[in-house]
């Protein structure tokens, strides 16, 4: 696909390339424009199958279903801005005008239905009064339905206003809400839903401002969607990578989500709607390469959601959700990667004002809560590395070359946003820092003898000997080790075939280790963030050929894969985990960028 002269037209492009035949059946497929924190789910059967509300780490779905209709459809066509169900004489169209906010319309039917009371164990259920007599707020609790949330229930609003048509009878509570067209046959509901931070007004107006038919709704929703899309343009050369990449684009303006409590007021980046409601540390700061072409807000959004939430001592949480956070583990701190990526691209340098102070606080909570006696940062657990299982830590906590890189990458951010923003005494003191530390690393993690950096078990001093990618690490983030060594790690291991590249290339631990398996979890699957990082290494040091045929070769797994995993079987390239992934996502978009004048990946095998 040539991209667009104007990029409106490329967003519509991007919708005409997803097609009509979209999958909203599962909660992590939701149908949630608007950055909505609601999300539609529809299947064969006629009305709204379920309403997912992905305020918290775990989903709440109302079905049963939500919304009825009386027949079941004879066919069905979704598409990124509208559900149509069609009857033999009959039509029902969805549209989205506003955040968790949609029409219906219906032709030629005389009778449809809405009972709130059949759809979840709804607690103390009522009708809220409204002056305007088409009005209907229905309001009650929900149970929370994840042990970690500190509630019991939480309130829920479900507003329908009577657009065009007649009430027939029922109230939506102790009998169903029955509504017939009026005397073209049309009929028009407006619904818009609200959760945990309610407000019968805003839900009120939000109602009446509804549009009158679902083309005017879709057309606010195009409008929507060419915002969300922002100045991102790709290139694709047949079909079938047209409609994957669209989907990339998709996936995350549909994964950006408004939701109240900590995460009101900005836009959170899901790295799934169903299976991960929340927004998660590294996922967000990975995020970030799709994320930086689109929606200006969203990118920088998804950074200040963690610095503005920064626990009082300067830790940031493994996520935040909108009742809780998970503060016991962190995760890898790329706060400042990602901050300093976007000031450069933006020239934002209120951008980095407004992060550096957390920066530099979350700074010092490494050095004060994680810092061992050998002068290096520790990790406790697996979960802090982002790499859940990993064998590297079956015999305890280690110095972890990946964390420590990373917090080095960290000193350096910082370092210069401090430069960016003026203040000279506290860039240069980093950067001193971040040179002592720097030689630390070597001195502590790197092996002459094999020429690789290894992880070392706190408790005894030794050197781990598994190979994995955050072996190679320390190479992108500037220690002082031999330009030559340096090439000859990258030529003899990171690019062996017998090691990382093989037929699908960056295994989360080495082909040839012993604990090595190819689809169990962080013991051997390719995953996203650390293909991306191996690849930044080829590209530091100018392998432009070999990372141009890797890159396609990963290019390639998640375009046959097709379903946007969160990590994949690295000997067959079989996607495993959730799909619809963010950062799988983002990662596509970001290849596609820097791959331009490869020629189709469907047209490279996989070796």
């Amino acid at each position: 696909m040539r991209p667009s002269p104007h990029k409106d037209l490329f967003a519509d492009q991007i919708l005409a390339n997803l097609g009509d035949d979209l999958n909203y059946a599962h909660e992590h497929r939701s149908w949630s424009p608007f950055y909505s924190d609601i999300g539609l789910g529809f299947n064969e059967n006629a009305g709204i199958a379920h309403l997912f509300l992905h305020y918290n780490r775990k989903t709440t779905t109302l079905g049963s279903p939500f919304f009825t209709l009386p027949q079941k459809p004879r066919a069905v066509k979704t598409t990124a801005l509208s559900v149509l169900q069609l009857f033999d004489y009959a039509s029902v169209a969805y549209a989205f005008y506003d955040h968790n906010s949609w029409v219906i319309e219906c032709t030629g039917l005389d009778d449809i239905q809405f009972h709130l009371a059949t759809t979840a164990p709804i607690s103390e259920a009522r009708r809220h009064g409204a002056e305007e007599p088409s009005l209907y707020i229905l309001e009650g609790y929900l149970p929370t339905t994840d042990p970690r949330d500190p509630d019991l229930s939480f309130p829920l609003l479900v507003g329908l206003r009577l657009v065009c048509g007649k009430q027939i009878s029922g109230d939506g509570i102790t009998t169903p809400l029955r509504f017939g067209p009026n005397e073209s046959g049309r009929l028009v509901l407006s619904f818009s839903v609200q959760l945990l931070d309610v407000s019968h007004e805003i839900l009120r107006q939000r109602l009446l401002a509804a549009p009158s038919t679902v083309k005017e709704a879709t057309d606010l929703s195009r409008e929507w969607f060419r915002r969300a899309a922002g100045n991102l343009v790709y290139h694709a050369h047949d079909p079938r990578e047209e409609n994957i990449l669209a989907q990339a684009v998709s996936i995350l303006a549909f994964n950006a989500c408004q939701a109240p409590g900590f995460l009101a007021g900005r836009i959170a980046a899901f790295p799934n709607r169903g299976n991960y409601p929340a927004h998660f540390l590294w996922d967000a700061c990975l995020t970030i390469l799709g994320l930086e072409d689109m929606d200006p807000r969203l990118a920088e959004d998804a950074l200040l959601l963690l610095t503005e939430a920064l626990r009082p001592d300067g830790k940031m949480a493994h996520f935040l959700c909108s009742t809780w956070m998970r503060p016991r583990d962190t995760q890898p701190p790329l706060v400042g990667w990602a901050a300093l990526r976007l000031v450069k691209q933006r020239k934002n340098k209120e951008f980095a004002r407004a992060v550096l102070p957390a920066l530099l606080k979350n700074m010092r909570w490494w050095q004060t809560q994680r810092m061992s006696r050998y002068g290096l940062f520790f990790c406790p657990t697996p979960l802090e590395t982002g790499w859940d299982d990993t064998p590297r830590m079956d015999k305890g906590p280690i110095l972890a070359v990946d964390m420590n890189s990373y917090l080095l990458l960290h000193m350096r951010a910082c370092a210069e946003l401090a430069h960016i923003v003026g203040d000279t005494r506290i860039a240069n003191d980093l950067e001193e820092q971040a040179e002592r530390f720097a030689t630390r690393l070597v001195e502590m993690l790197y092996d002459p003898v094999e020429n690789l950096f290894q992880d070392v078990l706190v408790e005894t001093g030794e050197k781990l000997t598994i190979k994995t990618p955050a072996c190679f690490l320390p190479l992108l983030v500037g220690v002082p080790i031999d330009e030559k060594k340096a090439r000859r790690m990258i030529e003899q291991t990171l690019l062996d075939p017998q090691r990382f590249v093989g037929a699908v290339p960056f295994p989360s631990v080495s082909y040839d280790e012993e604990t090595y398996h190819p689809d169990k979890w962080w013991r051997g699957p390719m995953w996203p963030p650390v293909a991306y990082f191996m690849l930044e290494v080829l590209r530091k040091y100018g392998y432009d050929h070999e990372y141009r045929d890797i890159a396609g070769r990963l290019y390639t797994v998640i375009l046959q894969d097709g379903h946007f995993c969160e990590c994949f079987n690295s000997q067959t390239g079989a996607g495993m985990g959730c799909s619809q992934q963010s950062w799988t996502a983002a990662l596509l978009l970001h290849l596609n960028k820097h791959l331009q004048g490869m020629g189709s990946p469907f047209e490279t095998p996989l070796r």
